[in-house]
């Protein structure tokens, strides 16, 4: 009898150990309070897990903020399972053939709760190239592979963003205004295609795709990433733009989508 308790306790950490990092994978930042306000669970026991995960590298705890958010193992781990995954295995030609048409940085870049991550790239070998952004978050609404996303998601969730995400000037030319946003995101929907403007990091632009699966969900962005006076406006709309448009239907269609079923 005492073994099986034993083991029932053990169990009910665990799976309070993964409502933690599945928490923080949508929310963080958090504080000790709000993780145990959402979870609904004693801060003595929060405290212990929290503890261990913090030494296993699942978890990392900002002094003096004193608020919680992801640790770097967790990338250690989708980074291996991601790379068994379909779609940068089917991806990969289409992100070379790109780098070397247009010689520049090419990224695969997917959703992590309300942020991007970068999970593959086709990088070039020049003087002056944009530092790689393999496994990098980024703000969806400063970065154009989030607006990518943002642009498809349900009016519902969209304001849950809205509500959670709290917008950070990085450079002079980020977009911190609500309704600009959600204009701006009207026109991605619209063409098919977000630009960044220098508004992640100064003297950087990024082109962003939309790449579909079977059911027409963005799951994926195609990126361009290059210093901003590399490529003119002029080239990137009226050239590189339907290039990156086309490659990403293509990939679409590889991974089951079909536009005629979605046209309205």
């Amino acid at each position: 009898m005492k073994k099986r308790e034993k083991t029932d306790y053990i169990v009910q950490h665990v799976d309070i150990a993964f409502d933690i990092l599945l928490l923080l994978a949508k929310k963080a930042p958090l504080k000790l309070k709000e993780i145990e306000e959402k979870l609904n669970v004693s801060s003595n026991q929060i405290e212990k897990i929290i503890e261990i995960l913090i030494e296993r590298g699942y978890v990392d705890f900002n002094k003096r903020k004193k608020v919680y958010y992801l640790g770097i193992k967790n990338f250690e781990i989708g980074h291996s399972y991601l790379s068994h995954t379909e779609i940068r295995d089917i991806a990969k030609p289409y992100l070379q053939k790109l780098s070397e048409t247009v010689n520049e940085n090419i990224y695969l870049a997917i959703r992590s709760g309300f942020e991007i991550v970068y999970i593959d790239a086709y990088e070039v070998n020049r003087t002056v190239v944009v530092k790689s952004r393999v496994g990098r978050l980024l703000p969806m609404y400063a970065s154009a592979s989030g607006k990518v996303h943002l642009a498809d998601m349900e009016p519902e969730e969209l304001e849950e963003f809205f509500k959670e995400v709290k917008f950070v000037p990085y450079t002079e030319n980020t977009i911190t205004d609500k309704e600009k946003l959600i204009k701006q995101l009207q026109e991605v929907k619209k063409n098919g295609f977000a630009i960044d403007d220098e508004e992640w990091e100064k003297e950087v632009r990024c082109l962003s795709v939309p790449v579909r699966n079977y059911t027409g969900r963005v799951i994926a962005a195609v990126t361009l990433s290059f210093p901003a006076y590399r490529i003119s406006f002029d080239k990137l709309l009226t050239e590189i733009k339907d290039l990156f448009i086309d490659t990403a239907n293509q990939l679409s269609e590889k991974l089951g989508y079909s536009k005629e079923l979605f046209l309205e």
